[in-house]
């Protein structure tokens, strides 16, 4: 999933970010989309599965949610013109190309501020029924 997030905000071509292809790890106990601000960051995916409904003969259902967070830095005393527009372009992608046959898409967005940085997160969860 990781992949189709990514492949989404590549093909966008914004010009004031840049996205990178390295996973957003931390470098000296601070995460690395922090140092390089104006970089997107693109997070592998994150699976959790429950039951839903099991049965003797081994039949049953799961309720499977696949999350990928985006992450990217600006300068809070100086957003970029077209951060609403960047926000919403990337919201985009919880229904690109590739999350076909999952029942529910949704991308939650959330900012932080750490000194004089604004960190926005973008949290995209896809679900899907998986029956045995």
């Amino acid at each position: 999933m990781r992949s189709v997030i990514y492949n989404y905000i590549r093909d966008l071509r914004i010009k004031s970010l840049t996205l990178t292809d390295h996973l957003p790890f931390e470098d000296n106990n601070a995460p690395v989309y922090h140092h390089n601000k104006k970089h997107i960051y693109v997070d592998v995916a994150k699976t959790n599965q429950s039951p839903v409904f099991d049965a003797f003969n081994g039949q049953g259902t799961v309720d499977e949610v696949t999350t990928v967070s985006v992450y990217f830095v600006n300068d809070a005393k100086k957003l970029p013109p077209d951060y609403d527009s960047v926000v919403e372009q990337i919201k985009g992608a919880r229904t690109a190309a590739g999350t076909e046959g999952y029942i529910q898409k949704l991308c939650q967005v959330s900012s932080s501020y750490d000194a004089d940085a604004i960190i926005t997160q973008l949290e995209f969860s896809f679900r899907k029924l998986i029956t045995n």
